[in-house]
C-alpha cells in the first residue's frame, strides 16, 4: 500500500504548490513531476488556450517528454504554438469540446488517432489519455498522459490525475486573476491553503470524518454561506452525513430527500440565488449552491452550501475543486483502511497456511512395489486454493483428489478444508471416482454457491493390485500420461464434466484404463501453465508436456529442481501470480 501513501503525500505537496504560488509557469514542471512519481505513465504534457481562443493550443509543459521536447522548442513563456484543429488528433478535440476525459488505449488501432501515429512512434508511446483543464465552466487547456505497452491506468489513477488536473486549472486561473489584479485571488488561494491543510491532516491522522468536516467548513467559509454539508451515499456509506453545522437537519428532517433532488439534476453542480427557486429543496432556504461527488463514473454524494448572500461562478469552481479532493481522499482512505485490515489478518493467514499444509499429505505415498504418489506445491500467496489429498481405502485401492478452488485466501482455504472432509467421508461409501465427484458436488453445492466460488478437480481411484486407474474429471485439465517409450499419450484424455459448485444436480463419470505400461501420470493445476514471461507469453501445456517427457525418469526432488530452473529461465524471476501444484503417479 506504499503507493497509496505516496499518492496522498504528493497530493498534499501539489496542493501546497498551487496554494503558495501566483504563477502557474513557475510550478508547472514540479506539479507534473510530483504527479508522475506516483502514477503510471511516466510521461505527460500540458497545453493551454489563451483568451478563449481554441484555434491554437500552446505546449507549456513537456519536461517529461523526449522527442517532443527536443523537436518543439520555444523561448516564449506562453509555450510552443500549435494549430489545434490541424495538429491534434480528433479525440483531443472531442475531449475539449465535450469537457470529458478520453482514454485511447492504442493510437495505432484507434481511427481517431491517425494523425499522431508518427509522433507516437518517435516519442515511443502506445496509449494516450486526455484530461481537460476546466475552470469556471470553461476549458482553459488540457493535459495528456502518454502510455507505453506495459503501462496500465486504473480507475483510481484516472481519479487521482483528474484531481491534479483540477488543481492545475485553478493554478492557471489564479495566474490569470493575479495578472488582472482581481480581488478574488485571495479567496481562491485561501481555499487552496485550507484544502492543503485538511489533506495534510488526513495524510497524518488517517481520520476521514475529521477531513470531511474540515472540507465542509472550508466550503462554508469560502462561499460565505450560513451552513454547509457533505452528503455521502454509496454502498458502504449509506446515509452517512458529514457536516460542519447541523442547521440543515433542523430545517429538513429528511436529508436523504434533499440529496436525491440534487442528484437527479443533469448538471454536475449549480447555484440558485432566488428564494422561490430555492424552495425546491427547502421552504426555509433563500439561496443554495451544490456540486456532485463522483467516483469511477458513479455519483456518490454532494457538497451543499446554503444561505449565502449571492453565489457566483467562482464559488461553483471552488466546490468543484473540493469535490475532487473528497473523492480522491476517500479512495486513498479506503485503501489505507484495507491495508490495516490486511495487517490485522496476517497472523490468521499464517495460521491458515499451516492448516493447509496439514490438510495435504506428506509429499510421498507408496502405492505398491512399482508405483508411488508424489507431489510438489508452491502457493502464490500466503494461502492458496490448490489442494491435493490421498486416502488409502483398503489394501487394494488408493483414492486421491487434486483440486483448484477459484481464488486465494480465507474463502479458498475454507473450501479446501470442506472438500477434504467431504472427500474422506465419501471414500467410505463409494467405490468409483464418478460417484465421489457426483456426491461431492451435491453435498457442497450450497456452500460453494453461498461463497460465490467453484472448483475444478480430478478424483482418482488406483487399483494397486491390478495397476488400474479410474479418473473422474470435474472441469480440470486432463492428466499428462507418459508411455514406456517416453512419449505423451494423447488418446486417453479424461472426459470432462463441469466444475464442482456450478450446478446442483451435475453427474460425473469415470474414465478407467490400465497404467501398467505408463511410467508417469502427471496431474496439475493451471498455475503451472499460466506462468508468463516478459512478453506475456504463457508457459503453456505444450511446454509442460515436453518438460514431463524429458524428466519423468528423474526422482521427485530432481523433477522439482528442474521445474524451478526451467520456469525461472522462462520468466526471468522466481515469483508467480498463481499457485503451482503438480501431482505425479510414477514408477518408483
Amino acid at each position: 500500500m506504499g503507493d497509496i501513501s505516496m499518492k496522498m503525500k504528493n497530493l498534499v505537496e501539489i496542493s501546497s504548490l498551487v496554494a503558495e504560488s501566483t504563477n502557474f509557469f513557475d510550478i508547472k514542471d514540479k506539479i507534473v513531476e510530483k504527479m508522475l512519481e506516483v502514477v503510471y505513465p511516466r510521461k505527460a504534457c500540458v497545453n493551454l488556450f489563451y483568451n478563449n481562443n481554441y484555434d491554437h493550443a500552446y505546449l507549456v509543459c513537456s519536461n517529461s517528454l523526449e522527442y517532443i521536447k527536443e523537436t518543439f522548442k520555444s523561448d516564449d513563456v506562453k509555450g510552443v504554438k500549435f494549430d489545434f484543429y490541424e495538429d491534434y488528433p480528433d479525440y483531443i478535440h472531442d475531449a475539449v469540446k465535450d469537457k470529458k476525459i478520453i482514454y485511447v488505449e492504442n493510437v495505432f488501432e484507434d481511427e481517431r488517432a491517425i494523425k499522431e501515429r508518427n509522433l507516437a512512434s518517435n516519442e515511443r508511446y502506445t496509449g494516450r489519455v486526455v484530461f481537460p483543464l476546466i475552470y469556471n465552466k470553461k476549458v482553459v487547456g488540457f493535459m495528456t498522459c502518454f502510455l507505453d505497452e506495459q503501462d496500465v491506468l486504473k480507475d483510481e489513477d484516472i481519479d487521482f490525475i483528474s484531481s491534479i488536473a483540477s488543481l492545475i486549472a485553478l493554478s492557471i486561473e489564479i495566474t490569470e486573476k493575479n495578472s488582472q489584479k482581481n480581488f478574488l485571488i485571495d479567496k481562491l488561494r485561501n481555499s487552496l491553503e485550507l484544502i492543503s491543510e485538511a489533506t495534510r491532516k488526513l495524510y497524518q491522522n488517517k481520520n476521514i470524518e475529521e477531513f470531511l468536516i474540515h472540507l465542509s467548513d472550508i466550503a462554508k467559509k469560502t462561499t460565505n454561506s450560513e451552513d454547509s454539508v457533505i452528503l455521502i451515499d454509496k454502498k458502504n456509506n449509506q446515509n452517512k452525513v458529514f457536516r460542519s453545522y447541523c442547521k440543515l437537519d433542523e430545517k429538513d428532517a429528511d436529508v436523504q430527500e434533499v440529496m436525491n433532488i440534487l442528484l437527479s439534476k443533469d448538471v454536475p453542480g449549480l447555484y440558485v440565488n432566488d428564494k422561490n427557486n430555492a424552495k425546491e429543496i427547502s421552504e426555509n432556504l433563500d439561496t443554495y449552491i451544490f456540486y456532485k461527488l463522483s467516483h469511477e463514473s458513479e455519483t456518490i454524494g454532494v457538497i451543499l452550501c446554503t444561505d449565502g448572500q449571492k453565489y457566483e461562478d467562482d464559488d461553483l469552481n471552488i466546490l468543484s475543486i473540493l469535490s475532487k479532493q473528497v473523492t480522491v481522499a476517500m479512495q486513498l482512505y479506503d485503501y489505507s483502511e484495507q491495508n490495516v485490515k490486511h495487517k490485522l489478518i496476517a497472523k490468521e493467514l499464517n495460521i491458515l497456511n499451516k492448516q493447509q499444509k496439514l490438510i495435504m499429505n506428506d509429499s510421498k505415498m507408496e502405492c505398491n512395489s512399482e508405483k508411488e504418489l508424489e507431489f510438489y506445491h508452491r502457493p502464490a500467496t500466503v494461502v492458496g486454493g490448490d489442494f491435493y489429498y490421498a486416502y488409502k481405502m483398503d489394501e487394494d485401492r488408493v483414492a486421491f483428489i487434486i483440486a483448484d478452488v477459484m481464488g486465494h485466501g480465507i474463502v479458498s482455504n475454507y473450501m479446501v478444508a470442506m472438500i477434504k472432509g467431504t472427500f474422506k467421508a465419501l471414500c467410505y461409501q463409494y467405490k468409483t471416482p464418478g460417484e465421489m465427484a457426483t456426491y461431492l458436488n451435491k453435498i457442497l453445492y450450497d456452500e460453494f454457491d453461498k461463497m460465490g466460488v467453484f472448483a475444478t478437480a480430478l478424483i482418482s481411484v488406483f487399483d494397486v493390485k491390478n495397476n488400474i486407474l479410474s479418473v473422474s474429471n470435474s472441469g480440470h485439465y486432463s492428466p499428462i500420461i507418459i508411455d514406456e517409450n517416453g512419449e505423451v499419450v494423447e488418446s486417453l484424455n479424461c472426459k470432462k464434466g463441469i466444475p464442482i459448485g456450478v450446478l446442483p444436480d451435475a453427474e460425473y463419470h469415470s474414465n478407467t484404463f490400465s497404467i501398467e505400461k505408463f511410467p508417469m501420470i502427471c496431474m496439475f493445476t493451471d498455475g503451472a501453465l499460466e506462468i508468463k514471461n516478459q512478453d506475456k507469453e504463457e508457459f503453456g501445456l505444450d511446454r509442460l508436456k515436453n518438460f514431463i517427457r524429458c524428466n519423468y525418469k528423474n526422482s521427485r526432488d530432481k523433477i522439482v529442481e528442474n521445474l524451478k530452473k526451467e520456469t525461472e529461465i522462462f520468466t526471468g524471476h522466481d515469483n508467480f501470480d498463481d499457485d503451482i501444484l503438480i501431482l505425479m503417479l510414477k514408477n518408483i
